[in-house]
Parts: structure tokens; sequence; C-alpha cells
């Protein structure tokens, strides 16, 4: 089979081995189509990640200094166990299931959380039935939809209010599009790529923002809000000029969601003024966990199952940018790095 290999910090290659064995409660998916996160993926990608340096502790969950070793160490291969971070979005056709397999069947499209390759081994609990319906290009956005709705979850968004969303690739598309679905009155959108814009006000959006035209996007707001500011801010650029001006533009007692990954200290985040002033507070989501006060009922199997039929519902076509076949895998992480203004998703293809 065919794995991706990191050699360094945006050192990509591609490498042949043998195809991995099938465990009794496992099944082997060939590859269809794979989506690459501009998040995760690229903090990766650029060497950026905090594992490159630091190790989580499982007790404390605190970051703490690692020993030689216990940081992730370059090359590093997608089969590799415990690899989870070379790619997470793919869907592909059960070809083997194991002797005790009982849920899956050979011939079925399943979408799972593995990397970049052109096979995967899964156990049968961790992959999902893809619905007839759904198409498998549009299914690579199943992993970015749950953190979407994580997000819409922990922002508790009530009818009428003003939502703006900062960030608008594909998390912050579909953010636009769950909170109209929630009871947003209105969505207000911000970024500095036109073609993101442009789609967000056809998925939705009533109005959107560039930094790079707009000086004060937070006054902008509070014009179009009697002066309160935004009811909720979600933040998904992971930038912190970005979150500078969430801050600025989250009306006073409220709460920012973060559904970025900030890498490193933020520049530019000043927390003297209106965060100290309109007691704000701001609520890092992600997609493992979803708010305390929801969980006991919207375990990961019933937000997989919710996820699946909203899927239907939104708005994809005009996300999906770019389709490059594997071989080509480098020169798609290139494009995402280097072009993001042309870029909303990228498609990696297997034959």
């Amino acid at each position: 089979m065919k794995i991706m290999v990191y050699d360094g910090p945006k050192k990509l290659r591609i490498e042949e081995t043998e195809s991995l064995p099938v465990g009794a409660n496992e099944v082997k998916i060939r590859t269809i189509c794979s989506g690459i996160s501009h998040g995760t993926e690229m903090n990766v990608y650029r060497g950026a990640a905090p594992f490159f340096r630091r190790k989580s502790d499982p007790d404390t969950r605190l970051f703490v200094d690692a020993q030689k070793g216990e940081t992730w160490q370059y090359p590093i291969r997608s089969c590799d166990p415990g690899v989870w971070y070379m790619g997470y979005a793919s869907v592909g056709e059960v070809i083997e299931v194991g002797n005790d397999v009982t849920k899956i069947k050979k011939g079925e499209t399943v979408v799972c959380s593995a990397p970049h390759q052109s096979e995967a081994i899964k156990s049968e609990d961790d992959v999902v039935i893809l619905p007839d319906g759904i198409d498998p290009e549009y299914a690579v956005t199943f992993t970015n939809l749950i953190t979407a709705y994580n997000g819409i979850a922990d922002t508790h968004i009530l009818l009428g209010e003003t939502v703006v969303v900062s960030g608008l690739g594909m998390l912050g598309q579909m953010v636009v599009q769950m909170a109209k679905m929630n009871g947003a009155s209105k969505v207000y959108g911000i970024d500095v790529i036109d073609r993101r814009l442009e789609a967000a006000m056809e998925n939705g959006c009533d109005e959107v923002f560039s930094p790079l035209k707009i000086k004060d996007i937070a006054m902008q707001i509070r014009n179009r809000t009697n002066n309160r500011g935004a009811d909720k801010v979600i933040e998904v650029t992971g930038n912190g000029k970005a979150l500078q001006e969430a801050l600025r533009i989250a009306a006073p007692e409220t709460t920012i969601t973060a559904l970025g990954w900030y890498q490193g200290e933020l520049r530019g985040v000043d927390l003297s003024e209106e965060f100290h002033h309109n007691r704000l507070g701001i609520k890092q989501s992600q997609t493992n966990f979803v708010d305390p006060s929801l969980r006991h009922l919207w375990d990961y199997n019933r937000r997989i199952e919710t996820c699946l039929n909203i899927m239907k519902e939104l708005k994809l076509s005009n996300l999906i940018t770019h389709r490059i076949p594997y071989d080509d895998v480098a020169k798609a992480y290139q494009i995402v790095d280097q072009h993001p203004e042309d870029v909303i998703q990228v498609v990696i293809t297997y034959e």
C-alpha cells in the first residue's frame, strides 16, 4: 500500500509498504478520497504543533518538558501506531473484515479517521457507514462537521441572536450554515480571502467583512446591533489578531467560542481593554469534547447520527476547490500552505 512519510517540516513523500494485517474486530478499507485539514494538519506539516517540542501528560492534561524520544520524531510514517495527525478525514470501501466483525460488511462505504494512505485498518467501532444520498467526496468533510457541530453546541445560540463567524474556511462555512439552522437571525462572516467571502454569502451569511478592506469591523458590528455588539462570536482562524478583534466584536458579558487551534504565544492579544472592562470569556471548543452540560445526552454516537443528517442539508458543492491525485499529495499540501487564497477544501483522490 502507499503511505505518506515526513522527513522534516514540509518534507513530504510517498512510500510503498506492505499491506497491514486485519485483526478479528477490524476492517480493511480501500481509500476512495480524503480531505486535508487546514488547521491541525498544516500545523503538523510546518512542524509547529506543540508535540514536536513538548509532551502532554495524560493524568494532569498539562504540557510538560519532554525527555529525548518523548516528542514526535522524524521520519514519521502515516501507518505508524499512534499517528493520528497525518490525515483524519477519509472515505473508503471495506474490502476485508475480521472474523469477529458483525456491524460492517464487505463492500460498504465508510467514513473514518484515518491517515492519507491507500489503505487503512480500523476497528469496526471506529468507522461510520455512509448513508445513501451522501457523495463520498462531500463525506471527507465529516470530521470537520463534527468539530463545527461541537462549536455550535458550545456556543448555545438563542433564537434571534446575532452571530459573527471569524474565519471562513471549511469549518467556518459549516458554522455559518448551522448558526442559521440553530436560530441566529443575523450571521456575519469575516475573512481576508475573497473566494471564502463569496462562498459564505452563497451559504447564508447576511454580510461579510474583510479586515484588508475595513479597518474597524467591531465598529461595523456595533452599528448593526444598536451598539450591543455580537451576541455570539465564533473564532475559527486560530490567529491572534482575529482573536483580538473577536474581543472587540463581542457584546459585554458574553463568551467567545475559540474553535481554532492557536499555535505558540499569541502576539497582539490585549487583555487590558475590552476583555477586562466588558467581562468577556473565551471558551476553547474542539473535536473530542462537547459542553459538559450537554455531554450526558449528546454522546459521540448521537452526534455522529445527527451530523450525518445535517450533512444532507448543508451546501458543500461550492467548497471543494481542488481534487488532486494521491501521488501528488506533496503538491496538495504546498497549495494549502502557500496559496490559501485559492483553497477552501482540497480532496485527495485514489485510484
